[in-house]
Formats: structure tokens, sequence, C-alpha cells
């Protein structure tokens, strides 16, 4: 797909915050390919709950793509990044190494799910996130710097693993500053590979976008609030 094109193909639904529906946005983004992004809260919605034998595809919830020539919709974060990936050039050739990317992609949403706590289905507690920030997310960014290394992402072809990984750290750092000395400290090559992907002029204007629109939000909600409200408890711990 050319960055000449002026007129958007694909239109994608998602809420008004950047979290899962960014690493969809972010690859038409790096390829500086415009998308149609619809992020009214109650239009969302109302697709949301109405009957799935109306839906344009069948889904619980966002992001949903369009593909506006064919009529085709996709949900599923994952599904959607492998179909946009394709038409942006941004999946290996070798197979394998197409897998790997998707593995890599699959470990991101595994760290959106513990962060929000599934969706937000409950919310952090003190000895709960203590376990994850001691434990379980220095153990992620372990596996993705050991990841880097053995060359799954961070190759001087960006795929669309690079970009998710992106999405997921670079979002979480923006949004919340107080984590990044985490990836710093444990996962540094995966920190600049995020500098890197970041500073791409067509992505690194549309964040400053977002975050024009957006502000800090991360993902939203009651959930949101207790990560910040843990981060802040954590810094409190820290100058006692």
């Amino acid at each position: 797909m050319s960055s000449k094109i002026s007129e958007p193909r694909f239109k994608l639904y998602y809420w008004p915050l950047p979290f899962r529906g960014c690493f969809v946005s972010y690859l038409f983004a790096y390829r500086d390919v415009p998308l149609l992004e619809i992020a009214d809260f109650e239009e969302i919605s109302d697709l949301q709950i109405s009957h799935p034998s109306d839906q344009d595809v069948p889904f619980m919830g966002p992001p949903v793509l369009s593909d506006l020539e064919s009529g085709r919709s996709l949900s599923q974060m994952p599904a959607i990044v492998l179909y946009v990936a394709g038409e942006l050039d941004l999946i290996p050739e070798d197979p394998f190494d197409a897998a790997m990317c998707m593995k890599v992609l699959m470990d991101c949403n595994d760290v959106l799910m513990e962060i929000c706590r599934y969706n937000g289905s409950i919310m952090w507690e003190r000895d709960t996130w203590t376990e994850f920030r001691s434990n379980r997310l220095p153990r992620w960014l372990d596996i993705f710097e050991e990841s880097l290394k053995r060359g799954l992402f961070g190759r001087d072809a960006v795929s669309f693993a690079d970009i998710g990984v992106y999405a997921l750290f670079g979002n979480m750092i923006r949004c919340l500053p107080e984590l990044e000395p985490d990836l710093r400290t444990r996962a540094p090559g995966t920190h600049a590979i995020c500098q890197r992907i970041g500073s791409k002029p067509s992505l690194a204007k549309f964040v400053a976008d977002e975050e024009r629109e957006y502000g800090n939000l991360y993902c939203g909600g009651q959930i949101e609030q207790s990560i910040r409200r843990m981060l802040e408890e954590d810094a409190a711990d820290q100058k006692q």
C-alpha cells in the first residue's frame, strides 16, 4: 500500500483512548498511510451491544476494522494486525519468522490483559500489584529482552512485532512514566527499540496528536484509576 494514498481505505472503531487500538493505528502511522478512526463512545457502544447477527463481524468489544473497498470487517486486535501488516508490507517473508512476530504480538496482548486485570474485571489491590510489579512484569521484561537478543524483533527490516512492542511499552511509559525505569533497567534493548520505532516522523507526529487529544489517558475507567493509585503508593513507599 503506497503512502501516497490520500483517501483512507480502512476504518477503525476503538474507544477514545490509545490502549489496544494503537496496535492497529500505529501500523498505519508508521507507514504514513491514512486511517479513518471512529472514536465516538456512543456509536461504538451501540455497535458493541447490537446482536451478533446485526454486526458486520460478530464481536464482543473493539477494536474493529472495516475495509471500505471490500466491505469486510475484522475484530480481535491480533487478527487485525496480521491483516493490516500484510497490506502494509510489515510481515517477514519467512513463515517461521512471521509466526515468531505473531508470538511477540501475543506476548504484548498478554501483558495488556495482565496490567488491565483482564479488561478491568477486577481492580488492583496492594498485594496483587506488588506481585505484578516485583515478579510478573520483570519476568515479562526478561522475555522481551531475550526475544530481542534472539532476533524475534529489532531487525533492520521493521515488522509488525517491532511496532507492537512500541505500542505496548512506548504507550505504557508515555502514559505511566513511573514505569519507564522498570523498562530501561530490566530491558534496555527493548527500551532502545521503542525509542527507535517512536522516532519515525510520521509515527511521532501521530502520537503527539494523540497525546494532545487524550493527554496521558491509558486504559480508562476504574482500572486505570487503580493502576495510578498503586503507582502513587509505590512512590510513597520509596520515600519512606
